[in-house]
This record gives structure tokens, sequence and C-alpha cells, in this order.
């Protein structure tokens, strides 16, 4: 007779929670991948050189020795990072696999990419600001030669509309609340701004043109900028690579959820323990567009695991249409992201998922095998039946001294409180000896990183996966 299957950690009692007794501590290591976090020094670098050059390429008297001129400079100034902002937001955009290495994993590009945004708006909506108000001696006729687009200055004008184009598809992107479908669409038309951009800066004879290196420089700019929106918004079939797949089974797992396999018609994507990809599901009743699911599959299962978790249109049409998809393709493109407990020296680890968040972990507890980990996986759901695939964590777990693994299911109303570190703390020892990884809604992770670090964890050992972007 086999023998039975483990069965999960006993739940979580009530706070406050009785303490158990911990294994000690495994010795830390190196970690396996430690890889300086440059993306942000090279973006000041990229943006700061031209304005530094046109600082230092005349004397600093002329460039801020009267307030014209002062103004006038700091509208070159304005223009110039608002352009380089704008083409590295484009580059961002593109998912290319080095940009991961540069910022630590592709939501931190995600992150830089929506802050970068942001700089490009406000800089390019100060730098006209600057230039008119250089005028201000000539009076208020030649100053609002900079708002109001005229035949005789063609090249001010291209960047009166580029302007304009900019900062209504931005304000929708940042302020106003769109379907996916129609926010990926305005933003096609960045590219025609961009565009009128580079007729702005061709036909326009300013100081900025008139220095050699700062137009070469510029112009060095916007061909990347426009290479990138071509590769990626403009020809990603031609241009990004993608595999077929076929989706072989469409389970319904817990409440709105369904678990997917996907098996490859010819090559298999490549992918470890943590990481997530591009979907484009090709069916009727779904939009084409390519979504982000992380990986819930072990990486030598010879297929792909996902579990679709309904919390939207998309996602609601999609669990709903899933289970009359069997041999339907999908298209693949990745797999993305550095969220994996081998990333980390510290072989003491805490794992925290919330709701559609275990998935990630799902294919890492898979990938633990018989490796020197002290782990403890905390899953935090509004309801028990919201639970998925416990009997998968539940076979991987260990209490051996070489290895721990412990899970622990967190049903906050059972409990009548949410999952908090004082919890975490009393079942698993010592915090500040923990690197920590989580992946759950935004808030959730807000509010216990705050905890953690009110306790004592440094923010380097606070690790999470987020795409709320």
């Amino acid at each position: 007779m086999s023998a039975p299957a483990p069965t999960p950690a006993t739940p979580l009692p009530p706070p406050p929670p009785v303490p158990v007794a911990y294994p000690q501590l495994l010795s830390a290591r190196r970690p396996i991948l430690a890889i300086p976090k440059l993306g942000w020094p090279l973006i000041a670098i990229i943006c700061l050189i031209p304005s530094l050059v046109l600082c230092v390429d005349v004397p600093i008297a002329n460039r801020f020795g009267d307030i014209p001129s002062a103004l006038l400079t700091f509208g070159d100034i304005t223009g110039v990072i608002g352009l380089a902002t704008y083409v590295l937001n484009l580059v961002l955009a593109t998912r290319l696999r080095w940009l991961e290495d540069l910022f630590g994993g592709l939501n931190r590009v995600f992150v830089a990419h929506q802050i970068l945004g942001g700089l490009s708006l406000v800089t390019l909506l100060i730098h006209p600001m600057f230039s008119a108000a250089s005028y201000y001696p000539y009076g208020i006729r030649v100053m609002s030669h900079f708002f109001i687009p005229q035949v005789a200055y063609i090249g001010t004008a291209f960047g009166i509309v580029a302007l304009t184009m900019i900062i209504v598809l931005l304000v929708l992107s940042f302020y106003v609340k769109i379907g996916y479908k129609v926010w990926l669409q305005t933003h096609k038309y960045l590219g025609l701004a961009y565009l009128l951009i580079g007729l702005h800066i061709l036909l326009t004879p300013n100081r900025i043109t008139a220095d050699p290196f700062i137009t070469g420089y510029l112009w060095v700019l916007f061909l990347a900028g426009l290479v990138s929106f071509i590769y990626r918004t403009l020809l990603p079939n031609i241009f990004v690579r993608s595999y077929l797949y076929t989706i072989s089974l469409a389970e319904r797992k817990g409440v709105g959820a369904v678990e997917v396999t996907l098996i490859p018609v010819d090559k298999m994507i490549r992918f470890k323990a943590g990481q997530f990809i591009f979907i484009a599901f090709g069916s009727d009743g779904i939009s084409s567009e390519w979504h982000p699911f992380s990986i819930s599959s072990a990486e030598t299962s010879g297929r792909l695991m996902i579990d679709v978790k309904s919390m939207g249109g998309y996602t609601e049409t999609l669990t709903r249409l899933l289970p009359h998809m069997i041999g339907m393709t999908a298209r693949v493109e990745g797999a993305y992201g550095r969220f994996s407990y081998r990333n980390f020296g510290n072989l003491n680890q805490v794992w925290i998922a919330g709701g559609i968040g275990i998935t990630p972990f799902l294919s890492m507890a898979q990938t633990l095998g018989t490796g020197p980990y002290n782990v403890d996986l905390y899953y935090s759901v509004k309801t028990k039946s919201e639970l998925i695939d416990l009997d998968t964590l539940a076979v991987h777990q260990s209490n051996n001294p070489g290895q721990v693994f412990r899970v622990f299911p967190f049903v906050t109303d059972a409990y009548n409180t949410f999952l908090n570190a004082e919890i975490i703390a009393s079942n698993s020892g010592d915090l500040t000896k923990r690197d920590f990884l989580l992946c759950g809604p935004p808030p959730m992770m807000q509010s216990i990183k705050k905890q953690l670090m009110t306790m004592g964890v440094k923010a380097s050992q606070i690790h999470t996966e987020e795409f709320s972007l």
C-alpha cells in the first residue's frame, strides 16, 4: 500500500499564533545572480551628457548672464532631457533581455518605463514655456509663436502639434481609466508624435542644432527610439520571437480561476522557476493582445502551465472561454523575470503569496529538489474556496535537516485578520536573518513590506513581483 501524500503544514491559528519549533538556520551563501543594477545611472548619464555639453560649450556667463539667456538655456536643457527620456521610454518598451540585467527584472523595467513617461511629459511641457518666456522683452506676440502653430515657423509648429499629442496620450495613460485594448491603440500614436519631434529638431534653428556634437547625439537617440518603436509596436510579428503552443487542458480551480496547460507545437520555450511569459490567445471572442502570466509548471515538465484568475474584463472573458478552447493555439513570448529564490544569497527565505500570486511559487516549489534551502511559504487568500494547488505544494514539503519547505495556508475570513509580519515572525523565527519573496495584490505587498522593515528587515532583503503598473 502506498504511503498517503503529505498534507500542508497546519494552518495558522487565530492571532496570536502559537510559536512552533524552528530548525536551525542554514548558512547563507553567495547569490547565483549578483549583477549591479546599472539601469538608472545609465539613464542619468544619457540624459545629462548633452545638457552638460550645452552648458560648457560657451562661457557660463553667456548661458546664464541675464534672465532671457538663463530662461532660454533652461528651455534647451528641458527639451534635450525630454527627448532623451522619450527615447529611453521607447527602448524600455522593447522588453529586450539585456534590459532585465540592467534593472533586475522586467517588472523593474516596467516601473522605469512608467517613471520616464511621466518625466518626459513634464520636461516636454516645460520646454516651450521656458523658451517662450526668454522672449518676454519682445512682447506677447513673439512669445505666442511657441504655442500657436504658424506656417512661417514650421519647425516650431511640428513641435507644438507633437507636444499636444504627447500630453493627450500620456494623460490618458496616467490619469484616465481606459480599457487595455484602447490604451494599446493610443500608444501607437506616440510614434507619430515622435516623428513630429524629429522634424521639430531638424527644422528649428537654435542653439542646440548649432552645436554639431549635440545635434549628432540627439539624432543617434532619435534613431534609437525610432528603431525601438518599429521593433516593438509597428512590426512585432516580424522582429519579436514567439513560440506556438496548443492548449491541451483547461481545468477550473478555486473560485474564478482556471489552470491552463500548453504544449509546444514545435520548439519549447526555455524558462526558470519564478519567471513569466506573455501570451496572445487565438480565439474568437478574445482580443489578440499580449498579456503577462506567471508560469506555475516545473522547469523540466516539458510543458507550460499558467493559472488565470478572473480579475477584469479580459481575464473574466478568458476564464469563461478557456475550457472550450482545447486544441486551439496560442503565441508565447518570453520568458522574463528575475523573481527566483536562486537569485538571492540567503538560503533562509520566506515566500509570501496573495491570491493568484501563488503561481510563481508553485513553479519554485517544484524546483527546490533536495537543495539546501530553509523556506516557509505563506499562502494568503480571502476565502478557503480561493486556495488552489495545495496538493502540489504538499507533495514537495519537507522538514529534513538538509532542507526545510513548509506551507502555511492563511484564510483571512477564517482568522478574521490579514496575514501580517507578527504572525510570520511567530512561526518562522528571527525575520532579520531571512530574505522575503512577495507576490500578490500591491496593497498587500506594500503593507507587509512596511511591517517587515519596521521589525528590522532591510529593504535589500525584500523582493517583490508586481504587474499592476
